[in-house]
């Protein structure tokens, strides 16, 4: 395996999220797009003809190291914390199934701990939103999508919001 594919290796491996070709031309130091594309393409499928517990997936342009989902069950309460509590979590997991969503409907359902829940996911970045009268219009963003997978909500829209 050449030096590029283990550098690749290494970020899909490190990345908690999926990696646009653009993130693996920057872990390599190199400005080939097309060179930097060619080699996830190719360790991806020397690593997944390897069988084993691991593969590397790619779905829009983005590249992720993942469990192959034969396996997912078993292994799934060995992964890390969350990087948020579990009340903004169901508060992200409404906004994702609900979305596009007055913040008002959140907090309803959720309670009034649901504006730090929302606080702090638009400080991540997983979530967007804009004025809509008295309230705001929430949705998740392109972030939200590559960090969980586009697999886990219905899609509606990939890009960035623009609400």
């Amino acid at each position: 395996m050449n030096k590029e594919k283990k550098l690749i290796e290494a970020a899909l491996f490190m990345s908690p999220k999926a990696l646009p070709v653009s993130a693996l031309v920057q872990a390599l130091g190199i400005e080939d797009y097309g060179l930097a594309k060619k080699a996830a393409f190719e360790l991806m499928n020397e690593f997944n003809a390897r069988n084993s517990a691991l593969e590397i997936a790619e779905e829009d342009g983005l590249f992720k190291m993942k469990v192959r989902r034969e396996f997912d069950q078993q292994v799934q309460d060995f992964a890390s914390e969350s990087m948020f509590n579990k009340g903004t979590m169901k508060t992200l997991a409404l906004i994702a199934f609900k979305q596009p969503v007055l913040q008002s409907s959140v907090i309803k359902y959720r309670n009034n701990k649901a504006y730090d829940h929302i606080a702090a996911l638009l400080e991540e970045g997983f979530i967007a939103r804009e004025r809509r009268g008295r309230s705001y219009m929430l949705r998740t963003t392109k972030k939200f999508f590559e960090y969980f997978g586009k697999d886990l909500v219905k899609q509606q829209d990939l890009s960035e919001p623009t609400l």
